[in-house]
């Protein structure tokens, strides 16, 4: 189905999908109109699948063309009327954002049953859940085939409904923002330490941030605003952002008391309850689906699905009502 692809935007994303669709066996050409980070990622990339380039005319062979550039709707929206002008029409566009809505950015392409969002979470090279969002003229046969051919490529695609922030991010933001809110009482490294040893995640909330950007955490968590009451971005992380070489400072460590760290613990866990529990009343994706995102795709120990089923009601409410009370910074 894809032999040839293009992928638009050599920074970290941008690099890692080339590298998955050149481990899938595709002839793969990274495109970037910033020559400083195309070189970055020339002397990172060695798979001879990958070429380079500074043109988007270059993208006119591929018989796929992913998208992954900043989060800014005018930005993408103009990149893919340039873009329809350049690829035939039978040519597969596809947008990697992962909170702007496909229907918003299918208006910019021509021919838009070929257009779709298809999300890949960090790394991409590795990470093993990609989201598919139709637009909505695409076809159901096109969305089956693309599921099946990144199901061959070693990816597990999850079908998503065009809302914001699709599953994944919808899942894994309020827990970052909230982490970010708790940085009154503790600090980064601090509150790494809790998160991994009260929710059993992988790598704490910070760590995570640092290893996706701020910025693009940002942006994504103030898109997500638009979902109401729980989904608030926090302020303390959109003025850190503010600087593009800005992370968090996570040996920076200090002993917290017993009760200080269960009220960080509380407000993680409420953080990601609460949309957990809004993802499975809106029925926006299954339960197994959910469950896979938060496994396979975000690294928790327990799933949001699986939290909400073993724990008694009364509990789930106390965390999320935990939550809650802070969402205003």
């Amino acid at each position: 189905m894809i032999r040839k692809s293009a992928v638009i935007g050599a920074g970290v994303m941008g690099s890692g999908i080339a590298l998955h669709l050149a481990s899938a066996g595709c002839e793969v050409v990274l495109i970037d109109n910033d020559t400083t980070q195309l070189s970055r990622a020339a002397n990172t990339i060695t798979d001879k699948s990958v070429r380079f380039s500074n043109d988007l005319s270059d993208s006119v062979h591929a018989d796929y063309v992913i998208e992954a550039i900043t989060e800014d709707l005018g930005i993408k929206k103009r990149l893919f009327r340039d873009l329809s002008k350049v690829v035939p029409t039978a040519t597969i566009i596809a947008s990697n954002t992962s909170s702007l809505l496909i229907r918003d950015l299918a208006k910019a392409v021509q021919f838009g049953e070929r257009f779709l969002g298809v999300h890949y979470n960090n790394p991409a090279e590795f990470n093993p859940i990609v989201e598919i969002i139709p637009s909505p003229a695409t076809p159901p046969e096109l969305t089956k085939q693309l599921q099946q051919w990144y199901g061959d490529s070693g990816k597990e695609a999850i079908c998503c409904q065009d809302t914001s922030g699709f599953i994944l991010n919808r899942q894994s933001l309020p827990y970052i923002n909230e982490a970010a809110r708790c940085l009154g009482i503790a600090t980064a490294g601090t509150i790494d330490a809790i998160a991994r040893h009260r929710l059993g995640v992988e790598l704490g909330p910070f760590a995570v941030m640092n290893l996706v950007g701020l910025k693009v955490m940002a942006l994504a968590s103030k898109n997500l605003e638009i979902l109401g009451p729980g989904y608030a971005a926090a302020s303390v992380l959109q003025k850190k952002s503010a600087d593009y070489a800005n992370s968090w400072d996570l040996d920076d460590t200090d002993p917290i008391k017993a009760k200080v760290s269960a009220e960080i613990g509380d407000r993680l866990l409420g953080g990601m309850l609460f949309p957990g529990r809004d993802i499975l009343d809106k029925e926006l994706c299954s339960p197994e689906d959910l469950h896979l995102i938060c496994k396979k795709a975000l690294g928790y120990k327990h799933s949001s699905v699986e939290l909400l089923q073993e724990l008694p009601k009364a509990e789930v409410d106390r965390l999320i009502a935990s939550f809650r009370s802070t969402e205003t910074d």
